[in-house]
This record gives C-alpha cells, structure tokens and sequence, in this order.
C-alpha cells in the first residue's frame, strides 16, 4: 500500500527595490558677430531673426528653442549658444537576499547612468551640426540687415545686388549715392 506525503516548502521572500537615474550633458558655443554695426545693434538684429525663425524669448532676456530634442538657448548677452540635453530611466532590481539587493541596485544604476549618458551625448552630437547651421543661417539675415542699415547710414541706397559666389558664399553689392 503507497502513502501520500505532503511537504511544505517555504515560499520565497522576494525583495524589490528600485532607483531613478539621471544623465545631462550640455555644450557651449560662442557667436561670434562682425562689428558692422554697434554691437548692441548687431545682438538685436539677431534677435529679431532668431525670434522670426521660432525661438521664444525669456523674462531674462534668453531665447530659446528646441531642436532634435535638444533645448537650445541663447544667452542674454547674445555671445553664446549653449544646448543641453537630459534623459532619466527607473532602474528596478529583485533578489531574495536583502543585502544583495543594494549591491545589484548599485550596479544596474552604474550600468544605466552609463547607458543614458552615452544616449544623451549622442543627442547633442547628432543636433549640433543642425543647431550651427540655424546660427548661421541667422547670422547672415544679420549681417545682410546690417549692411543695409550701415549704407543707409552712409547716403542714399541707389541698389542692391545680391547673388551667390562660386565659393557658394553669398555675395551682395550695394551702391550708395553720397
């Protein structure tokens, strides 16, 4: 005759414990203006065109924008253009062991951080080459605007001749009666 026997195993008791890591990273670059104009003058025609193009003005005198996700900001004094860029992840371990637990949330945080600041770099990377070329693009609205207002200045506009060089700069002639 057989016999039925019933063994009880304790369950195990699974320990969470979970941590949100965060990554920024950020450049700087400097614009650089040609004193066609007062230089007051010149960070106000840049403004204008930065505004026309979409960029939002700040109670502090900042523009901003975003671009490829990555925030873009003018600086006050019109001098430097700095983008940023951050991104956060939740990092979540489990383990019977409660000391353990520390130890595998302690690298799984490493290992994300790592993760989410070679992402973040990368962002910034791949929106630089568009960001430069916005500045830029404003830039020479700045200095056509300027040239303008500095043959104004000088006399009387009798024209304008714009046209693009072989270099593949732009090129523009303006002949003022004095």
């Amino acid at each position: 005759m057989s016999r039925g026997y019933r063994i009880r195993w304790p369950q195990p008791v699974w320990h969470n414990a979970s941590k949100t890591v965060e990554s920024s990273d950020a450049i700087a670059m400097d614009v650089g203006m040609l004193d066609i104009l007062p230089e007051g003058d010149m960070v106000a025609i840049l403004r204008e065109q930065l505004a026309a193009a979409g960029w939002q003005r700040c109670e502090d005198g900042a523009m901003r924008t975003t671009v490829g996700g990555v925030e873009v900001e003018l600086d006050a004094e019109g001098r430097k253009v700095r983008a940023s860029s951050s991104a956060q992840r939740k990092v979540a371990v489990r383990s019977q062991q409660e000391g353990e637990l520390r130890e595998q949330l302690g690298r799984a945080s490493e290992g994300a951080e790592r993760e989410l600041s070679r992402e973040v770099a990368r962002q910034i990377i791949s929106a630089e080459a568009e960001i430069r070329e916005r500045i830029q693009g404003a830039l020479q609205k700045v200095y056509i605007e300027a040239l303008q207002r500095k043959a104004a200045s000088m006399g009387e506009i009798e024209s304008i001749i714009s046209g693009v060089g072989e270099d593949g700069e732009l090129e523009m002639t303006i002949k003022v009666k004095v």
